[in-house]
């Protein structure tokens, strides 16, 4: 159980890191976009200016969206306690079957960790909604797979 544990907190770490640099990434280009209108309002003139600017606007827009959705991932995440573990399928689970081990969390696909591969899934995807508030030992079907579950951390 031990490794387990290691390794719901290494999924939980790398999920962290990876959902921070991408809001790093983000703030990073909304800082760019913000000099490029700057510099769009100075150097240019008539049509061209009104079309730099609004592609300027575009970008700022898409970028602004992008770092909301990944503060909400980052806000999901915040909530989960690796310390805890539950007898039955919920949100911050590890759940190993004996066809694909997943962690309820974020989603972020597959990972690799410690030579395994390891998904990672949103509460609210169908695949962790057939999942939630099964127990060790049920079997769970999805999309004409059987999945029994062996673990739950």
């Amino acid at each position: 159980m031990h490794k387990l544990t290691d390794i719901k907190k290494g999924l939980y770490q790398t999920a962290c890191r990876l959902i921070g640099e991408k809001l790093d990434r983000n703030r990073s280009t909304l800082s760019e976009l913000k000099e490029s209108a700057g510099s769009e309002t100075k150097s240019s003139a008539g049509d061209k200016h009104e079309t730099g600017r609004a592609m300027v606007h575009l970008e700022q827009e898409k970028a602004v969206k992008q770092m909301a959705n990944n503060q909400a991932l980052q806000n999901v995440l915040d909530k989960i306690d690796v310390t805890l573990s539950t007898p039955m399928v919920s949100i911050g689970s590890l759940v190993i079957t004996d066809k694909v081990h997943f962690f309820i969390s974020v989603p972020l696909g597959k990972l690799n960790f410690d030579g395994q591969d390891y998904f990672l899934v949103s509460l609210t995807s169908p695949f962790a909604k057939s999942f939630v508030g099964k127990q060790r030992g049920e079997r769970v079907f999805f999309n004409g797979q059987e999945y029994l579950i062996e673990e739950i951390l």
